[in-house]
């Protein structure tokens, strides 16, 4: 039992530090790249020290992006030199099973499953905001600024000209309409202040309703309160990309749109995108281990990696494709996201299975 406990933690740390090795290395590149990348694109306002700054503040969106490729190179590399040193031929020797090797290597995943979880949920919507904000000349706070914003609330169709995450408003417009899309009446005000959750206060109203006779009526007012579901954070997030918002933003901001309105498929993708991302991980994890196990354990190291290369390259662009496709033909962007993971997990489970 000690000797099992022994070979299971060597198992787990000799994956564990190729995986964050191969993270390391895979990171750095990505920002000396991309750094090298924006050299070409600087102007008046934006120089060299500028792009520096851009880039680092976008790193961890490249090492979100890299981890499930960083495993997938990790755990071969990790078997790889188990295998070379004949370490797993004595563990199956022992009576070791191949599926609690698999599951060992797993394990190992679970660290950047983690680190993934972390950066998508905490780091990565502040860090990509600051990044825009060196790019575009601006502030952050003023990246949470709309203009010319539409929104519903059942039958009343909002328009609001500019709006930002303090609360403030300018120059809204309301048309209300009965169940048959008549028009009942039409509200505009020149600025509005937010109150509490689902409380607004305008000034310098105009009122216009029409009466079931054909007559209408017009009142002004110079402060009138308005029952508005929209709120500032929400108001944040429409000038944020789907894809830089967390999980927990996802999931409140598209619940208030199915509450109040329809939600646009692009965050239905990005939160399922993000939902998908540790079980992609870990699939590429199960995908590397057959590559040990199976028809490419006799090849070399540098064969597998570039075979592993391509697999999580056709992987991810496999996934893209059906994802971007989802927002045309799909229901639910779930099942477009999900079915390439099924995918590796299956053909990964085959290959284990006849090398078992």
């Amino acid at each position: 039992m000690l000797a099992r406990r022994i070979v299971a933690k060597h198992v787990t740390q000799t994956t564990a530090l190729a995986m964050l090795g191969a993270t390391a290395v895979l990171a750095g590149l990505q920002v000396l790249f991309t750094y090298l990348g924006e050299l070409g694109s600087l102007k008046e306002g934006y120089g060299a020290w500028d792009a520096l700054k851009y880039v680092l503040w976008g790193a961890p969106n490249y090492l979100y992006e890299i981890l499930p490729i960083s495993a997938l190179i990790g755990a071969v590399l990790g078997l790889g030199t188990l295998a070379s040193n004949s370490e797993l031929i004595v563990m199956r020797s022992i009576g070791i099973s191949l599926w609690r090797i698999v599951g060992w290597v797993i394990r190992s995943a679970l660290l950047l499953v983690v680190l993934s979880f972390a950066l998508s949920e905490w780091v990565i919507p502040y860090t990509n905001e600051q990044a825009k904000s060196v790019k575009s000349s601006s502030k952050a706070a003023q990246l949470g600024e709309v203009r010319g914003y539409w929104t519903r609330e059942g039958q009343r169709f909002i328009y609001i000209d500019y709006a930002n995450s303090q609360g403030q408003l300018k120059n809204v417009q309301m048309l209300d309409f009965d169940e048959n899309y008549r028009l009942r009446g039409t509200l505009q005000a020149d600025q509005g202040e937010f109150v509490t959750d689902g409380s607004w206060t305008l000034s310098n109203t105009e009122q216009f309703d029409i009466l079931q006779n054909g007559s209408a009526t017009l009142i002004k007012q110079e402060q009138q309160p308005l029952a508005l579901a929209l709120q500032p954070k929400y108001v944040h997030m429409v000038t944020i990309d789907p894809e830089d918002l967390s999980p927990s933003q996802l999931i409140s901001f598209t619940s208030y749109m199915h509450e109040y309105s329809q939600v646009p498929k692009t965050y239905q993708l990005a939160f399922w995108q993000k939902l998908g991302s540790p079980f992609a991980l870990i699939a590429l994890v199960v995908i590397a281990c057959s590559f040990i196990f199976g028809p490419l354990r006799q090849q070399s190291m540098g064969f597998r990696l570039v075979i592993a290369l391509f697999a999580g390259l056709g992987f991810f662009y496999l996934q893209d494709f059906l994802g971007y496709a989802s927002l045309v033909y799909a229901p639910s962007p779930a099942w477009f996201v999900f079915i390439p993971i099924l995918i590796m997990f299956g053909i990964g489970g085959y290959l284990l299975h006849r090398a078992r």
